[in-house]
Protein backbone atom coordinates (compact mmCIF):
# COMPACT_ATOMS: atom_id res chain seq x y z
CA UNK A 1 0.00 0.00 0.00
CA UNK A 2 1.18 3.65 -0.81
CA UNK A 3 0.36 4.37 2.83
CA UNK A 4 1.67 8.35 2.51
CA UNK A 5 -1.04 9.34 -0.55
CA UNK A 6 -3.51 7.00 0.89
CA UNK A 7 -3.15 8.99 4.11
CA UNK A 8 -2.85 12.57 2.16
CA UNK A 9 -6.03 11.21 0.37
CA UNK A 10 -8.12 10.74 3.88
CA UNK A 11 -7.03 14.57 4.92
CA UNK A 12 -9.87 16.22 3.20
CA UNK A 13 -12.35 13.54 4.47
CA UNK A 14 -11.66 13.86 8.05
CA UNK A 15 -10.40 17.38 8.40
CA UNK A 16 -6.59 17.16 9.00
CA UNK A 17 -3.25 15.00 9.55
CA UNK A 18 -4.28 14.67 13.22
CA UNK A 19 -7.60 13.45 13.14
CA UNK A 20 -6.26 11.02 10.69
CA UNK A 21 -3.63 9.81 13.30
CA UNK A 22 -6.58 8.62 15.38
CA UNK A 23 -8.42 6.92 13.38
CA UNK A 24 -6.17 5.09 11.48
CA UNK A 25 -5.28 2.30 14.45
CA UNK A 26 -5.15 0.03 12.18
CA UNK A 27 -2.53 1.14 10.31
CA UNK A 28 1.39 0.70 10.87
CA UNK A 29 4.71 3.12 10.59
CA UNK A 30 5.84 0.39 7.86
CA UNK A 31 2.62 1.77 5.80
CA UNK A 32 3.30 5.47 5.50
CA UNK A 33 6.65 4.37 3.60
CA UNK A 34 7.31 4.91 -0.39
CA UNK A 35 7.52 1.50 -1.65
CA UNK A 36 10.81 1.83 -3.85
CA UNK A 37 12.55 2.55 0.17
CA UNK A 38 10.54 -0.31 2.29
CA UNK A 39 13.50 -2.78 2.08
CA UNK A 40 15.59 0.04 4.00
CA UNK A 41 13.21 -0.35 6.96
CA UNK A 42 13.97 -3.29 9.24
CA UNK A 43 11.33 -5.18 11.07
CA UNK A 44 11.11 -3.97 14.00
CA UNK A 45 9.67 -0.51 13.78
CA UNK A 46 6.92 -2.36 11.35
CA UNK A 47 5.12 -3.06 14.63
CA UNK A 48 4.95 0.33 15.67
CA UNK A 49 1.42 3.01 15.05
CA UNK A 50 2.40 6.06 13.08
CA UNK A 51 3.66 8.66 15.29
CA UNK A 52 1.38 11.73 16.27
CA UNK A 53 1.30 13.99 13.08
CA UNK A 54 2.77 16.68 15.36
CA UNK A 55 6.18 14.80 16.23
CA UNK A 56 7.17 15.50 12.46
CA UNK A 57 6.80 19.39 12.52
CA UNK A 58 8.20 19.36 16.20
CA UNK A 59 11.77 17.98 14.95
CA UNK A 60 11.76 19.14 11.91
CA UNK A 61 11.78 22.59 14.11
CA UNK A 62 14.15 21.52 16.14
CA UNK A 63 16.46 20.16 13.11
CA UNK A 64 16.33 23.84 11.66
CA UNK A 65 16.83 25.87 14.92
CA UNK A 66 19.74 23.75 15.61
CA UNK A 67 21.15 23.83 11.87
CA UNK A 68 20.81 27.63 11.54
CA UNK A 69 22.46 28.26 15.04
CA UNK A 70 25.52 25.40 13.68
CA UNK A 71 25.88 26.98 10.74
CA UNK A 72 26.10 30.34 11.90
CA UNK A 73 28.83 29.23 14.80
CA UNK A 74 31.07 26.66 12.95
CA UNK A 75 31.19 28.78 10.07
CA UNK A 76 32.48 32.25 12.04
CA UNK A 77 34.93 29.68 13.77
CA UNK A 78 36.26 28.84 9.68
CA UNK A 79 35.84 31.96 8.73
CA UNK A 80 38.16 33.78 11.66
CA UNK A 81 40.73 30.96 12.05
CA UNK A 82 41.19 31.26 8.37
CA UNK A 83 41.75 35.06 7.94
CA UNK A 84 44.15 35.07 11.00
CA UNK A 85 47.33 33.93 9.97
CA UNK A 86 48.41 34.32 13.88
CA UNK A 87 46.01 31.56 14.73
CA UNK A 88 47.18 29.03 12.32
CA UNK A 89 48.95 26.39 14.50
CA UNK A 90 49.07 22.40 14.58
CA UNK A 91 46.78 22.84 17.61
CA UNK A 92 44.14 25.23 15.93
CA UNK A 93 44.19 23.55 12.69
CA UNK A 94 42.61 20.26 14.96
CA UNK A 95 39.60 23.00 16.11
CA UNK A 96 39.57 23.92 12.32
CA UNK A 97 38.68 20.60 10.92
CA UNK A 98 36.25 19.87 13.80
CA UNK A 99 34.26 23.55 12.64
CA UNK A 100 34.48 21.91 9.05
CA UNK A 101 33.47 18.22 9.81
CA UNK A 102 30.50 20.15 12.16
CA UNK A 103 29.83 22.51 9.27
CA UNK A 104 29.13 19.97 6.37
CA UNK A 105 27.25 17.75 8.84
CA UNK A 106 24.83 20.66 9.10
CA UNK A 107 24.99 21.64 5.62
CA UNK A 108 24.74 17.69 4.45
CA UNK A 109 22.20 16.38 6.85
CA UNK A 110 19.94 19.59 8.39
CA UNK A 111 18.32 20.30 5.20
CA UNK A 112 17.51 16.96 3.95
CA UNK A 113 16.53 16.07 8.01
CA UNK A 114 14.34 18.91 7.85
CA UNK A 115 12.83 18.25 4.60
CA UNK A 116 12.46 14.79 5.66
CA UNK A 117 10.32 15.39 9.14
CA UNK A 118 7.92 18.03 7.07
CA UNK A 119 7.18 15.70 3.98
CA UNK A 120 7.57 12.58 6.95
CA UNK A 121 9.53 10.45 3.95
CA UNK A 122 13.03 9.56 3.79
CA UNK A 123 15.45 11.20 1.70
CA UNK A 124 19.25 9.67 2.10
CA UNK A 125 23.23 8.15 5.29
CA UNK A 126 26.04 8.23 4.77
CA UNK A 127 27.60 11.49 5.18
CA UNK A 128 26.33 11.48 8.62
CA UNK A 129 27.67 8.33 10.29
CA UNK A 130 31.01 9.83 8.52
CA UNK A 131 31.05 13.66 9.52
CA UNK A 132 29.57 11.98 13.29
CA UNK A 133 32.74 9.45 13.54
CA UNK A 134 34.70 11.87 12.16
CA UNK A 135 34.16 14.79 14.59
CA UNK A 136 34.30 12.16 17.57
CA UNK A 137 37.78 11.06 16.66
CA UNK A 138 38.79 14.89 16.42
CA UNK A 139 37.56 15.76 19.70
CA UNK A 140 39.59 12.45 20.66
CA UNK A 141 43.00 14.26 18.88
CA UNK A 142 42.47 17.69 20.62
CA UNK A 143 42.35 16.23 24.08
CA UNK A 144 45.13 13.91 23.15
CA UNK A 145 47.72 16.91 22.22
CA UNK A 146 46.42 19.06 24.95
CA UNK A 147 47.59 16.34 27.01
CA UNK A 148 51.12 15.83 25.40
CA UNK A 149 51.12 20.05 26.11
CA UNK A 150 50.69 19.44 29.49
CA UNK A 151 53.03 16.78 30.48
CA UNK A 152 55.67 18.73 27.87
CA UNK A 153 55.01 22.67 28.41
CA UNK A 154 58.58 23.71 27.76
CA UNK A 155 59.90 21.50 24.78
CA UNK A 156 59.47 21.02 21.46
CA UNK A 157 56.30 19.07 21.57
CA UNK A 158 54.13 21.77 20.39
CA UNK A 159 51.68 20.16 17.61
CA UNK A 160 53.40 21.42 13.97
CA UNK A 161 51.30 21.99 11.03
CA UNK A 162 53.08 18.91 8.80
CA UNK A 163 51.94 16.49 11.90
CA UNK A 164 48.39 18.24 12.56
CA UNK A 165 47.73 17.58 8.31
CA UNK A 166 49.07 14.18 9.26
CA UNK A 167 46.94 13.00 12.34
CA UNK A 168 43.88 14.84 10.00
CA UNK A 169 44.58 12.49 7.34
CA UNK A 170 44.36 9.74 9.69
CA UNK A 171 41.22 10.84 11.11
CA UNK A 172 39.86 10.96 7.57
CA UNK A 173 41.05 7.78 6.38
CA UNK A 174 39.96 6.13 9.95
CA UNK A 175 36.46 7.80 9.61
CA UNK A 176 35.42 7.12 6.26
CA UNK A 177 36.82 3.74 5.90
CA UNK A 178 34.80 2.03 8.73
CA UNK A 179 31.64 4.18 7.41
CA UNK A 180 32.16 3.05 3.87
CA UNK A 181 32.63 -0.27 5.26
CA UNK A 182 28.10 -1.20 4.99
CA UNK A 183 28.63 -0.50 1.22
CA UNK A 184 30.85 -3.79 0.72
CA UNK A 185 28.41 -5.60 2.77
CA UNK A 186 29.55 -5.90 6.01
CA UNK A 187 26.22 -4.49 7.63
CA UNK A 188 24.06 -1.86 5.86
CA UNK A 189 22.56 1.26 5.89
CA UNK A 190 18.77 1.64 6.95
CA UNK A 191 16.02 3.79 8.12
CA UNK A 192 15.64 3.97 11.96
CA UNK A 193 13.53 5.34 14.45
CA UNK A 194 10.08 7.87 12.48
CA UNK A 195 12.07 6.87 9.66
CA UNK A 196 13.28 10.15 8.49
CA UNK A 197 16.58 9.41 9.21
CA UNK A 198 19.41 6.48 8.06
CA UNK A 199 21.73 4.61 9.77
CA UNK A 200 23.41 1.50 9.85
CA UNK A 201 21.59 -1.28 10.69
CA UNK A 202 22.03 -2.19 14.44
CA UNK A 203 18.40 -3.86 14.47
CA UNK A 204 19.52 -7.09 12.22
CA UNK A 205 19.81 -10.41 14.05
CA UNK A 206 22.21 -11.72 11.24
CA UNK A 207 25.56 -11.80 13.46
CA UNK A 208 27.62 -10.61 10.80
CA UNK A 209 25.58 -7.41 10.75
CA UNK A 210 25.95 -7.16 14.82
CA UNK A 211 29.57 -8.11 14.65
CA UNK A 212 29.76 -4.56 12.58
CA UNK A 213 27.79 -2.74 14.89
CA UNK A 214 29.40 -3.45 17.82
CA UNK A 215 32.97 -3.17 16.33
CA UNK A 216 31.84 0.43 15.48
CA UNK A 217 30.74 1.13 18.92
CA UNK A 218 34.25 0.21 20.20
CA UNK A 219 35.70 2.08 17.45
CA UNK A 220 34.15 4.95 16.98
CA UNK A 221 33.06 5.69 20.62
CA UNK A 222 34.04 3.06 23.45
CA UNK A 223 37.80 3.70 22.46
CA UNK A 224 37.91 7.80 21.67
CA UNK A 225 35.90 8.16 24.90
CA UNK A 226 38.49 5.95 26.60
CA UNK A 227 41.27 8.58 25.18
CA UNK A 228 39.06 11.52 25.89
CA UNK A 229 38.92 10.77 29.53
CA UNK A 230 41.89 9.84 30.03
CA UNK A 231 43.73 12.96 28.30
CA UNK A 232 41.61 15.27 30.39
CA UNK A 233 41.47 13.82 33.72
CA UNK A 234 45.34 13.69 32.96
CA UNK A 235 45.09 17.38 32.42
CA UNK A 236 43.51 17.96 35.72
CA UNK A 237 45.63 15.73 37.77
CA UNK A 238 49.03 17.18 36.46
CA UNK A 239 48.01 20.94 37.22
CA UNK A 240 46.42 20.04 40.52
CA UNK A 241 49.94 18.59 41.21
CA UNK A 242 52.00 21.70 40.00
CA UNK A 243 49.68 23.80 41.26
CA UNK A 244 49.79 22.35 44.97
CA UNK A 245 53.88 23.15 44.52
CA UNK A 246 53.39 26.78 43.54
CA UNK A 247 50.63 27.64 45.94
CA UNK A 248 52.59 26.03 48.75
CA UNK A 249 55.64 28.39 47.53
CA UNK A 250 53.75 31.80 46.89
CA UNK A 251 51.78 31.35 50.37
CA UNK A 252 54.99 31.33 51.82
CA UNK A 253 56.47 34.37 49.46
CA UNK A 254 53.30 35.78 50.97
CA UNK A 255 52.04 36.47 47.40
CA UNK A 256 48.54 36.22 47.64
CA UNK A 257 47.44 37.66 44.51
CA UNK A 258 49.36 34.64 42.82
CA UNK A 259 47.97 32.02 45.19
CA UNK A 260 44.44 33.70 44.60
CA UNK A 261 45.08 33.40 40.49
CA UNK A 262 46.44 30.02 40.98
CA UNK A 263 42.78 29.13 42.54
CA UNK A 264 40.72 30.73 40.55
CA UNK A 265 42.57 29.40 37.40
CA UNK A 266 42.89 25.44 38.31
CA UNK A 267 38.65 25.83 39.42
CA UNK A 268 38.11 27.67 36.01
CA UNK A 269 40.25 24.22 34.24
CA UNK A 270 37.86 22.08 36.00
CA UNK A 271 35.45 23.82 34.54
CA UNK A 272 36.28 23.32 31.28
CA UNK A 273 37.42 19.97 31.55
CA UNK A 274 34.13 18.68 33.16
CA UNK A 275 32.02 20.47 30.59
CA UNK A 276 34.04 18.91 27.59
CA UNK A 277 33.34 15.61 29.21
CA UNK A 278 29.72 16.64 29.62
CA UNK A 279 29.08 17.89 26.61
CA UNK A 280 30.78 14.32 24.95
CA UNK A 281 28.95 12.04 27.19
CA UNK A 282 25.09 13.98 26.44
CA UNK A 283 25.73 14.39 22.49
CA UNK A 284 27.06 10.57 21.46
CA UNK A 285 26.29 8.15 24.69
CA UNK A 286 22.36 8.45 23.97
CA UNK A 287 22.72 6.89 20.12
CA UNK A 288 26.00 4.59 21.36
CA UNK A 289 23.59 2.92 24.33
CA UNK A 290 20.15 2.88 21.57
CA UNK A 291 22.80 0.61 19.13
CA UNK A 292 23.54 -1.60 21.68
CA UNK A 293 20.27 -1.93 22.85
CA UNK A 294 19.66 -3.03 19.04
CA UNK A 295 22.79 -5.40 19.02
CA UNK A 296 21.65 -6.86 22.10
CA UNK A 297 18.21 -7.35 21.67
CA UNK A 298 16.26 -4.98 23.96
CA UNK A 299 14.17 -4.36 20.93
CA UNK A 300 11.12 -4.01 23.10
CA UNK A 301 12.50 -0.70 24.81
CA UNK A 302 13.06 1.03 21.13
CA UNK A 303 11.05 3.36 20.31
CA UNK A 304 10.78 5.15 17.08
CA UNK A 305 11.01 8.77 18.84
CA UNK A 306 13.53 7.37 20.90
CA UNK A 307 15.53 6.25 17.73
CA UNK A 308 14.63 9.45 16.77
CA UNK A 309 15.75 11.71 19.93
CA UNK A 310 18.88 9.94 20.38
CA UNK A 311 20.25 11.09 16.47
CA UNK A 312 18.91 14.85 17.46
CA UNK A 313 21.25 14.73 20.89
CA UNK A 314 24.19 14.21 19.15
CA UNK A 315 23.54 16.34 16.27
CA UNK A 316 23.44 19.16 18.87
CA UNK A 317 27.02 18.91 19.73
CA UNK A 318 27.14 20.77 16.00
CA UNK A 319 26.01 23.55 18.23
CA UNK A 320 28.43 23.63 21.69
CA UNK A 321 31.33 22.39 19.67
CA UNK A 322 32.34 25.72 18.73
CA UNK A 323 31.83 27.24 21.64
CA UNK A 324 33.90 24.85 23.88
CA UNK A 325 36.54 24.50 21.60
CA UNK A 326 36.71 28.22 19.83
CA UNK A 327 35.19 30.56 21.65
CA UNK A 328 36.80 29.11 25.21
CA UNK A 329 40.57 30.33 23.18
CA UNK A 330 41.37 33.86 24.29
CA UNK A 331 42.96 34.96 21.01
CA UNK A 332 39.99 33.92 19.04
CA UNK A 333 37.96 36.12 20.86
CA UNK A 334 40.01 38.73 20.58
CA UNK A 335 40.26 38.72 16.86
CA UNK A 336 36.65 37.76 16.69
CA UNK A 337 35.75 40.74 18.93
CA UNK A 338 37.96 42.99 16.83
CA UNK A 339 36.03 41.58 13.35
CA UNK A 340 32.75 41.53 15.00
CA UNK A 341 32.43 43.38 17.81
CA UNK A 342 28.28 43.03 18.17
CA UNK A 343 28.73 39.73 19.57
CA UNK A 344 28.30 39.30 23.06
CA UNK A 345 30.43 36.21 23.52
CA UNK A 346 33.49 37.82 23.01
CA UNK A 347 34.23 39.40 26.40
CA UNK A 348 37.70 38.66 27.70
CA UNK A 349 36.91 39.24 31.00
CA UNK A 350 36.54 35.16 31.52
CA UNK A 351 40.26 34.54 30.46
CA UNK A 352 42.64 32.47 32.15
CA UNK A 353 45.23 34.36 33.86
CA UNK A 354 48.09 35.27 31.68
CA UNK A 355 51.19 34.29 33.98
CA UNK A 356 54.48 33.52 32.32
CA UNK A 357 55.37 30.01 34.12
CA UNK A 358 51.49 28.50 32.99
CA UNK A 359 51.68 25.59 30.58
CA UNK A 360 50.75 26.85 26.91
CA UNK A 361 47.71 25.34 27.06
CA UNK A 362 46.56 27.21 30.06
CA UNK A 363 46.99 29.98 28.37
CA UNK A 364 44.98 29.07 25.33
CA UNK A 365 42.17 26.65 26.30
Amino acid sequence: MEGRSWLLSLSGKYGGLETIAWEMANMTLFDLVEPEVTHKVSKHWHSFPPPHPLWHPVLGTLYAIIGLFALFGNGVVLWVFCCTRSLRSGTNLLVINLAFSDLYMVISQFPILVCNCFSQAWLYGFCGALFGTMSIIILAVIAYDRYRAILSPFGGTQLSMRRARLWLLLVWVYSGGWCALPFFGWNQYVLEGLLTSCTFDYLSMDTWSRSYVVVLFLASYAVPLVVFCYAYFGIVSSVSRHDRNLKSHERAQGENVRYQNLQRRESQLNRVVFTSVLAFMIAWTPYAVVSLMGVLSFHSLLTPLAATLSALFAKVSTVYNPFIYAVSHHRYRQELGRRLPWLCCVAANGDLPNLPHLPTFLRTV
